[in-house]
């Protein structure tokens, strides 16, 4: 599985503990995480042409990138 930045930084520096305990931390992180979603999406479908449906990019997202968001995750 492939690795975002975003996650990548989160990982390093230990920032999911922080944001088990500090909300605003958690939700600056969400934010970080879903930016960079769109992001990947945007150059997608800019590089990719009209023919390529925001679903499918999106499904390859999820089945070749650890998107994370701490409200679904257990």
């Amino acid at each position: 599985m492939k690795q975002t930045a975003t996650n990548y930084l989160i990982e390093q520096l230990s920032l999911k503990t922080m944001a088990e305990h500090m909300p605003w931390v958690a939700k600056i992180l969400d934010t970080a995480i879903e930016m960079e979603h769109e992001q990947i999406i945007e150059i997608s479908l800019y590089h990719k042409g009209q023919g390529i449906e925001r679903e499918c990019i999106e499904s390859y997202i999820e089945a070749n990138y650890e998107i994370e968001n701490r409200d679904t995750q257990s």
